[in-house]
Protein backbone atom coordinates (compact mmCIF):
# COMPACT_ATOMS: atom_id res chain seq x y z
CA UNK A 1 0.00 0.00 0.00
CA UNK A 2 2.28 2.18 -1.53
CA UNK A 3 1.79 6.29 -2.33
CA UNK A 4 1.01 10.01 -0.90
CA UNK A 5 -2.45 10.78 -1.55
CA UNK A 6 -2.49 14.36 -2.73
CA UNK A 7 -6.27 15.97 -2.29
CA UNK A 8 -6.90 19.66 -3.49
CA UNK A 9 -9.49 21.79 -2.27
CA UNK A 10 -11.25 24.83 -3.27
CA UNK A 11 -10.80 27.37 -0.26
CA UNK A 12 -8.15 29.95 0.39
CA UNK A 13 -4.41 29.67 -0.55
CA UNK A 14 -3.20 28.04 2.47
CA UNK A 15 -5.89 25.60 1.84
CA UNK A 16 -5.82 24.68 -1.51
CA UNK A 17 -3.29 21.30 -1.01
CA UNK A 18 -3.49 19.00 1.23
CA UNK A 19 -0.77 16.14 1.56
CA UNK A 20 -1.42 12.85 3.26
CA UNK A 21 1.03 10.61 3.62
CA UNK A 22 -0.59 7.30 4.01
CA UNK A 23 2.43 4.97 4.68
CA UNK A 24 3.69 7.10 7.23
CA UNK A 25 -0.02 6.94 8.90
CA UNK A 26 -0.82 3.26 8.46
CA UNK A 27 2.94 2.74 10.01
CA UNK A 28 2.58 5.23 13.19
CA UNK A 29 -0.69 3.30 13.71
CA UNK A 30 -0.34 -0.11 13.02
CA UNK A 31 0.14 -0.69 17.02
CA UNK A 32 -2.26 1.17 18.76
CA UNK A 33 -5.13 -0.47 16.47
CA UNK A 34 -4.01 -3.75 16.80
CA UNK A 35 -3.64 -3.42 20.81
CA UNK A 36 -7.44 -1.54 20.39
CA UNK A 37 -8.62 -4.95 18.64
CA UNK A 38 -6.93 -7.14 20.92
CA UNK A 39 -8.95 -5.24 23.41
CA UNK A 40 -11.95 -5.77 21.83
CA UNK A 41 -12.22 -8.62 20.82
CA UNK A 42 -9.96 -10.72 22.98
CA UNK A 43 -8.37 -12.78 20.99
CA UNK A 44 -5.32 -12.36 18.88
CA UNK A 45 -5.75 -13.96 15.70
CA UNK A 46 -9.13 -12.53 14.97
CA UNK A 47 -7.33 -8.97 16.46
CA UNK A 48 -4.98 -9.18 13.41
CA UNK A 49 -7.40 -10.07 10.62
CA UNK A 50 -9.69 -7.02 12.30
CA UNK A 51 -6.84 -4.93 12.22
CA UNK A 52 -6.01 -6.22 8.19
CA UNK A 53 -9.23 -5.50 7.34
CA UNK A 54 -9.35 -2.36 8.55
CA UNK A 55 -5.86 -1.10 6.48
CA UNK A 56 -7.58 -2.81 3.47
CA UNK A 57 -10.51 -0.85 3.78
CA UNK A 58 -8.83 2.89 4.78
CA UNK A 59 -6.68 1.99 1.61
CA UNK A 60 -9.79 1.88 -0.65
CA UNK A 61 -10.91 5.01 1.14
CA UNK A 62 -7.89 6.65 1.14
CA UNK A 63 -9.32 9.30 -1.15
CA UNK A 64 -12.13 10.35 1.61
CA UNK A 65 -9.27 11.21 4.22
CA UNK A 66 -9.05 15.02 4.15
CA UNK A 67 -6.79 15.95 6.66
CA UNK A 68 -3.99 14.40 8.27
CA UNK A 69 -4.38 15.48 11.42
CA UNK A 70 -7.82 13.17 12.04
CA UNK A 71 -6.46 10.17 10.24
CA UNK A 72 -5.62 8.23 13.47
CA UNK A 73 -9.34 8.63 14.42
CA UNK A 74 -10.65 7.70 10.93
CA UNK A 75 -8.55 4.29 11.26
CA UNK A 76 -9.79 3.78 15.06
CA UNK A 77 -13.77 4.58 13.31
CA UNK A 78 -12.95 2.46 10.71
CA UNK A 79 -11.84 -0.81 12.95
CA UNK A 80 -14.25 -0.20 15.99
CA UNK A 81 -17.02 -0.55 13.02
CA UNK A 82 -15.65 -3.95 11.65
CA UNK A 83 -15.02 -5.11 15.31
CA UNK A 84 -18.95 -4.30 16.16
CA UNK A 85 -20.04 -6.07 12.87
CA UNK A 86 -17.64 -9.03 13.68
CA UNK A 87 -19.39 -9.22 17.59
CA UNK A 88 -22.32 -8.94 16.19
CA UNK A 89 -22.01 -11.85 14.34
CA UNK A 90 -20.27 -13.61 16.81
CA UNK A 91 -22.49 -13.05 19.97
CA UNK A 92 -19.73 -14.64 22.62
CA UNK A 93 -16.08 -13.87 23.01
CA UNK A 94 -13.37 -15.70 24.00
CA UNK A 95 -11.74 -16.04 27.20
CA UNK A 96 -8.47 -13.01 27.55
CA UNK A 97 -5.35 -14.75 26.88
CA UNK A 98 -3.04 -12.09 27.64
CA UNK A 99 -2.86 -10.15 30.67
CA UNK A 100 -3.65 -6.51 29.72
CA UNK A 101 -0.79 -4.24 29.12
CA UNK A 102 -1.59 -1.51 32.35
CA UNK A 103 1.82 -0.60 32.80
CA UNK A 104 5.09 -1.98 35.17
CA UNK A 105 3.96 -2.39 39.06
CA UNK A 106 6.63 -1.08 41.12
CA UNK A 107 7.17 -4.54 42.69
CA UNK A 108 6.90 -7.85 41.24
CA UNK A 109 3.45 -8.68 42.51
CA UNK A 110 3.31 -12.12 44.31
CA UNK A 111 2.04 -15.30 43.18
CA UNK A 112 -1.28 -14.78 45.42
CA UNK A 113 -1.75 -11.57 43.31
CA UNK A 114 -1.14 -12.71 40.49
CA UNK A 115 -3.38 -15.60 40.79
CA UNK A 116 -6.18 -13.19 42.35
CA UNK A 117 -5.58 -10.67 39.39
CA UNK A 118 -5.94 -13.66 36.60
CA UNK A 119 -9.05 -14.38 38.59
CA UNK A 120 -10.46 -10.78 38.07
CA UNK A 121 -9.57 -10.73 34.58
CA UNK A 122 -11.22 -13.97 33.75
CA UNK A 123 -14.77 -13.10 36.22
CA UNK A 124 -14.42 -9.48 34.22
CA UNK A 125 -14.04 -11.18 30.33
CA UNK A 126 -16.86 -13.45 31.30
CA UNK A 127 -18.73 -10.32 32.38
CA UNK A 128 -18.01 -8.61 29.21
CA UNK A 129 -18.79 -11.54 26.90
CA UNK A 130 -21.93 -11.51 27.92
CA UNK A 131 -23.13 -7.40 27.46
CA UNK A 132 -24.68 -6.48 23.94
CA UNK A 133 -21.98 -5.55 21.44
CA UNK A 134 -22.55 -2.06 22.15
CA UNK A 135 -22.44 -1.57 25.86
CA UNK A 136 -18.62 -3.78 25.69
CA UNK A 137 -17.05 -2.17 23.20
CA UNK A 138 -18.10 1.12 25.06
CA UNK A 139 -17.02 0.01 28.09
CA UNK A 140 -13.74 -1.56 25.79
CA UNK A 141 -12.80 1.93 24.64
CA UNK A 142 -13.70 4.33 27.67
CA UNK A 143 -11.62 2.13 29.94
CA UNK A 144 -9.93 -0.21 29.14
CA UNK A 145 -8.60 2.14 26.21
CA UNK A 146 -8.76 5.28 28.12
CA UNK A 147 -10.47 7.30 25.30
CA UNK A 148 -12.80 9.89 26.49
CA UNK A 149 -16.52 10.27 25.80
CA UNK A 150 -16.19 12.01 23.02
CA UNK A 151 -13.33 9.74 21.79
CA UNK A 152 -15.71 6.84 21.94
CA UNK A 153 -18.63 8.73 20.22
CA UNK A 154 -16.43 9.21 17.69
CA UNK A 155 -15.03 5.59 17.30
CA UNK A 156 -18.46 4.30 17.43
CA UNK A 157 -20.09 6.89 15.13
CA UNK A 158 -22.83 7.73 17.92
CA UNK A 159 -23.37 10.65 20.15
CA UNK A 160 -22.31 11.17 23.30
CA UNK A 161 -25.76 10.45 25.06
CA UNK A 162 -25.53 7.34 23.37
CA UNK A 163 -22.18 6.79 24.99
CA UNK A 164 -22.95 7.10 28.42
CA UNK A 165 -26.16 4.78 28.11
CA UNK A 166 -23.61 1.81 27.22
CA UNK A 167 -21.27 3.16 29.74
CA UNK A 168 -24.25 3.53 32.22
CA UNK A 169 -25.78 -0.10 31.76
CA UNK A 170 -22.34 -1.73 31.25
CA UNK A 171 -21.35 -0.55 34.52
CA UNK A 172 -24.99 -1.36 36.28
CA UNK A 173 -24.31 -5.07 34.60
CA UNK A 174 -21.09 -5.46 35.30
CA UNK A 175 -21.78 -4.86 39.13
CA UNK A 176 -24.51 -6.96 38.94
CA UNK A 177 -22.43 -9.57 37.93
CA UNK A 178 -19.89 -9.02 40.60
CA UNK A 179 -17.20 -8.55 37.70
CA UNK A 180 -16.68 -5.29 39.08
CA UNK A 181 -16.05 -4.51 43.17
CA UNK A 182 -17.12 -1.58 44.41
CA UNK A 183 -13.79 -0.03 45.05
CA UNK A 184 -12.63 -0.49 41.38
CA UNK A 185 -15.23 0.30 39.73
CA UNK A 186 -14.05 3.07 36.85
Amino acid sequence: MKGTVILEETGSPATRLVAVDFDALLEAEQGALLRLARRLVWDAEEARDLVQATLADAYEKRHALRDGVAGAAWLRRILVSRAMSHLRRRRVWRAIRDVLDWGAAELAPSAEERFAGAQRWDTLSRALRSLPAQQATAFTLRYLEGLGVDGVAEAMGIGRGSVRTHLHRALTRLKALDALVEGETP
